[in-house]
């Protein structure tokens, strides 16, 4: 009981939003007392209030400025690629991700202290920080990155980080 209060506790996926990094009903491992970093995938009550708990990327830190234009994320002005949504955005023809400023969204232009701006990896089929704002540090129930179930998708999740010259690279 301590092990899940504390330090890992079971999660399943509900819905489409992070497809196909993650689909729904997959099980995996919240892990709770780990530090949180840029594209790690986060779990946090849903800002609506609906009781719910929502599992999305985390794209922007405090300080940060963003925007999507042309189907490309800009962060701090400098584009940057994700690899992790090439296996659905390959399958999808058009636009994947609408063009969209933290303007639009928050009023703001850079990300407050204190605050993460979060995407679904299923970018046309995700209600993310583009619809609900930005999520609170202290909401941030912990980081996951091990599927469980179904046995035959168990897997780790690749770990990404920017390099110093903002390219984004798998660990």
């Amino acid at each position: 009981m301590i092990i899940k209060s504390y330090l890992v506790q079971p999660f399943q996926v509900e819905g489409h939003s992070m497809d196909l990094t993650l689909t729904d009903g997959s099980q995996m491992l919240l892990l709770k007392q780990t530090k949180i970093d840029r594209f790690d995938i986060v779990v946090f009550p849903d800002p609506m209030g609906s009781g719910q708990s929502y599992v999305k990327r985390l794209i922007g830190l405090p300080g940060d400025s963003l925007y999507v234009k042309d189907d490309v994320l800009y962060i701090n002005n400098q584009p940057i690629a994700e690899p992790y949504l090439e296996p659905l955005k390959s399958q999808t023809e058009g636009i994947f991700t609408q063009d969209f400023s933290l303007w639009d969204t928050i009023g703001e232009e850079v990300i407050p202290e204190g605050y993460y701006f979060v995407l679904g990896d299923n970018r046309p089929a995700s209600g993310d920080s583009r619809q609900f704002g930005l999520v609170p540090i202290e909401s941030i129930q912990g980081e996951t990155s091990i599927v469980y179930f179904p046995f035959n998708q168990i897997k780790k999740l690749n770990h990404y980080q920017l390099d110093a010259t903002g390219q984004v690279m798998v660990e």
